[in-house]
């Protein structure tokens, strides 16, 4: 009986110390993490998962979802989806001027989500926090396109808001807000209404003008390479007219250098037989009539009359 009651004390804190470490576990869901703190300082960043532990009355477990798009608009609100959707215009926040001293109108909006979350949780007070946002998203906005042409800014707008999401992220990390900037996007990139029209003018002449370049562009293409297929033709009929005389005034050496070598052994046979190779030629194309030596002093001369009444 004494026995027991010794052990009773050590079973009753065996038992308190399972009841303990049974409520320190927990989970973590898998678009959430997890901050664990220990007396009030930060620990350790948890990932998701399940059976995870801490220790229960010194350790407390922050959970946020970290997955969950926000975003920002500036210029506008957006009051309900509707359809139609209701839009509450803020032309306070649109006003802005450009590098070269012209003013445009812009709505742009911020996309971010969680980054860091003991920063998201620690580094800004949660009532102040979207205030930071907002008024950072405004400056860099502000601070890109004060340096920028306004050409640029109406019809570049991708490099634009690529420098503005950098430049934000940069703000953002020195504030310590915890913030990953997913994207900075301007809805609408107008001038003032009063000078509206003679921008338009001034975008439809620099497309006509690139429209002028490109066909240009596309003749040039096209006229270049058939001008250079006909030259190359005319070059290779040429080299080919040049190979053909060179070969033909080659063999005609030949021949003649051939003739030369017969002539010097036989002049006699080598006249006689140009003789009748030459008569060969020329004697089938020639009208003939063989009279004999006497009788020709007595006959009326030739006349070739088949020849003038083919003439007629």
């Amino acid at each position: 009986m004494l026995r027991a009651l010794r052990v009773l004390p050590v079973l009753v804190l065996l038992a308190a110390l399972a009841v303990w470490a049974a409520t320190g576990f927990y989970d973590v869901a898998p678009d959430e993490q997890a901050v664990v703190l220990r007396l009030g300082r930060y620990q350790r960043t948890v990932d998701p998962g399940r059976f995870l532990w801490h220790a229960q009355g010194l350790e407390s477990v922050f959970k946020q979802r970290v997955t969950t798009t926000l975003r920002e608009e500036f210029g506008y609100r957006t009051k309900s989806l509707g359809p139609p959707p209701e839009i509450e215009e803020h032309p306070e926040e649109k006003a802005m001027l450009t590098g070269d001293e012209n003013l445009v109108d812009v709505d742009f909006v911020v996309q971010y989500r969680i980054g860091d979350l003991r920063d998201w949780l620690f580094g800004i007070r949660s009532e102040e926090r979207e205030d930071v946002i907002r008024d950072a998203a405004r400056a860099s906005v502000r601070a890109v396109i004060g340096r920028s042409p306004v050409d640029l800014v109406l019809t570049q707008r991708g490099p634009i808001q690529d420098e503005i999401r950098a430049l934000l992220q940069s703000q953002l990390d020195g504030y310590r807000a915890g913030v990953h900037v997913q994207s900075v996007q301007l809805q609408d990139v107008d001038p003032p209404a009063a000078v509206r029209e003679a921008f338009a003018d001034v975008a439809s002449a620099s497309q006509d003008r690139e429209r002028s370049v490109l066909e240009a562009q596309g003749y040039a293409d096209k006229v270049v390479p058939e001008a250079r297929g006909r030259a190359e033709e005319v070059l290779n009929q040429a080299r080919a007219y040049r190979e053909q005389r060179i070969l033909e005034s080659e063999g005609q050496v030949s021949r003649f250098s051939a003739l030369l070598a017969e002539y010097q052994r036989a002049p006699a046979v080598t006249r006689e037989r140009l003789y009748l190779e030459t008569m060969e030629e020329i004697l089938p194309g020639m009208d003939k009539m063989i009279m004999e030596e006497d009788p020709a002093d007595r006959v009326v001369p030739y006349l070739p009359l088949e020849r003038r009444g083919a003439a007629k």
